[in-house]
């Protein structure tokens, strides 16, 4: 633990290290607006402000809204913070996830100094009045992909000194990026839009930029962010930080920015969480102190359900050949959880098969026989039973166009360059595979001949005659017990077969023997098989 903590601690002197230098201590503090780049939450500012890349809080609603996007429970943070000559600054966001869709946060933003003394013009004392900034604002966060996303603010900011009321209607507009994992790459424009009333001023588009690392299994965390006033000469300002969890339960911070050095430290129990930072600053110390609460369902968890409930469904359509419906409903169960592998693999196979055959469900033997090989395919990932479904539904209608575009869709799935299967022109592919199968056991490849026969019942699992050359091949292996349970099967579809009848009643009346090939031809295969 010790050796953890210090690589964090070194690796964040680094990193402030390196950003003292590249400072430009150039200030914004009478810039118009300025209260609002004071930053929020005491995790942030525990960090020296670097957070527009990491914005993974409540706090987001102020450091970048497409940061919302990756919120995944509702969350309520508060920041109190006494600044300097009896200065109130608060900070307070909520953010709402949303299953649909896009996180909603809403947040204000106050900055009080109160107790001037008022006096007329002849300088005799009226009253009491105070200094008041505001700035309150809705903002929502998307996902674009799952490396990007996007979020914008809409807030009304404004300004009372005494009776005098001003201030502007605002937009911001975010976006952040992941490039690789554990890099994420940031980007804020404040002020993009902004309409003043009253007497307020024309406020400056603030362009912050950053980016931020996780290291050491994503226990450390690093950042740094670079801002620009459009318009005003206040040069470009870096904020370097980092966060480290020395224990599941403690962070530790360090950060800088032209303004001060910042320190603190973050503790976290269940669903609560408090912040603690110090900053240093030419007018003297500050203390901030935030707290964070969760609560709600977990968003992922509502996504995944409501995905299993389509998944259930889109099962459902298409076992009944129903696959448009399917695809529907299993395009509906992949917005909701695109991580879902599972579910973007039917997507893909259903995507393909709808595309060429919009239903099958007329009850005829062909669509049952697509329908259970389907089946196989998709839930248990067994390709061979749909492709031997499809070669014999060819086999018996070489014209049915829809299944051999739909066979060769299967093969491009699974890299298959020729699904389809050789069978003479006249002859189903029942009838191919047990003439086969026959060649195989006279050359005495019983196994190859079984693997023939099985295939035979995949397509038509009342086939008597499978069964009876099935029978002949376990024998011939030597395995009686299976070989009674085959003939008996074939006895079941085809009771007439009084040769196999007496065949089989002798070979469970006499003791335990075995029987010659000769034996067994004569008893269950003749010419006319």
């Amino acid at each position: 633990m010790i050796k953890k903590i210090t690589k964090g601690v070194l690796a964040a002197a680094y990193l402030l290290a390196h950003g003292w230098l590249a400072v430009n201590w150039a200030g914004q503090g009478g810039m118009p607006g300025a209260f609002m780049s004071w930053g929020a939450g005491a995790r942030s500012l525990g960090m020296g402000k670097a957070f527009v890349s990491i914005a993974d809080d409540a706090s987001a609603t102020y450091w970048n809204p497409s940061g919302l996007a990756h919120l995944d429970r509702s969350e309520l943070t508060a920041l109190h913070s006494v600044l300097w000559g009896g200065t109130v600054y608060d900070f307070i966001s909520y953010v709402h996830p949303t299953s649909f869709g896009g996180t909603f946060g809403f947040s204000g933003t106050r900055l009080f100094l109160g107790g001037f003394e008022g006096r007329d013009a002849k300088n005799r004392i009226t009253r009491d009045f105070e200094d008041a900034r505001s700035a309150y604002g809705v903002s929502y966060g998307q996902k674009i992909m799952e490396t990007l996303s996007a979020g914008a603010t809409l807030k009304k900011m404004s300004h009372t000194l005494d009776d005098h009321k001003s201030g502007s209607y605002i937009i911001d507009m975010g976006a952040m990026y992941s490039p690789i994992e554990n890099l994420s790459v940031g980007l804020n424009l404040q002020n993009l839009l902004a309409v003043t009333y009253g007497t307020g001023e024309d406020l400056p588009m603030v362009i912050r930029m950053g980016m931020s690392y996780k290291l050491l299994r994503e226990r450390l965390t690093l950042g740094l962010d670079v801002k620009s006033a459009i318009g005003w000469d206040s040069g470009m300002p870096f904020h370097v930080g980092g966060e480290y969890w020395a224990m599941d339960f403690l962070a530790l911070r360090m950060g800088m920015d032209p303004d001060e050095f910042s320190m603190g430290f973050g503790l976290r129990y269940d669903d609560y969480g408090l912040d603690y930072a110090y900053a240093s600053h030419d007018l003297g110390g500050s203390h901030r102190l935030s707290a964070t609460i969760n609560f709600g369902t977990s968003v992922r968890d509502i996504k995944e359900k409501t995905a299993r409930e389509f998944e259930v469904e889109g099962d459902a359509a298409y076992r009944a050949g129903l696959f448009n419906e399917a695809l529907s409903l299993y395009e509906k169960a992949y917005s909701m959880n695109p991580e879902d592998r599972e579910i973007a693999r039917k997507l893909n196979i259903m995507t393909r098969i709808a595309r060429i055959v919009p239903r099958r469900d007329d009850g005829r033997k062909d669509s049952q026989l697509l329908r259970r090989g389907l089946r196989e395919y998709i839930e248990n990932n067994n390709e061979e039973v749909l492709l031997l479904a499809l070669n014999y539904i060819i086999s018996r209608n070489p014209d049915d166009r829809s299944s051999i575009r739909l066979l060769q869709q299967i093969g491009e799935i699974e890299g298959i360059e020729d699904p389809l299967i050789g069978v003479p022109e006249g002859v189903t592919l029942v009838d191919y595979k047990l003439h086969v199968a026959l060649q195989l056991f006279y050359d005495s490849q019983y196994a190859e001949a079984i693997k023939e026969l099985q295939d035979v019942l995949v397509v038509e699992p009342d086939n008597a005659l499978a069964y009876k050359r099935l029978g002949s091949c376990f024998l011939s292996l030597g395995n009686r017990e299976r070989a009674i349970d085959a003939w008996e099967k074939s006895l079941q579809f085809n009771p007439a077969d009084t040769e196999l009848e007496l065949f089989l009643r002798e070979l469970t009346r006499v003791d335990e023997r075995d029987f010659t090939e000769e034996e067994i031809l004569e008893g269950i295969i003749d010419e006319q098989d």
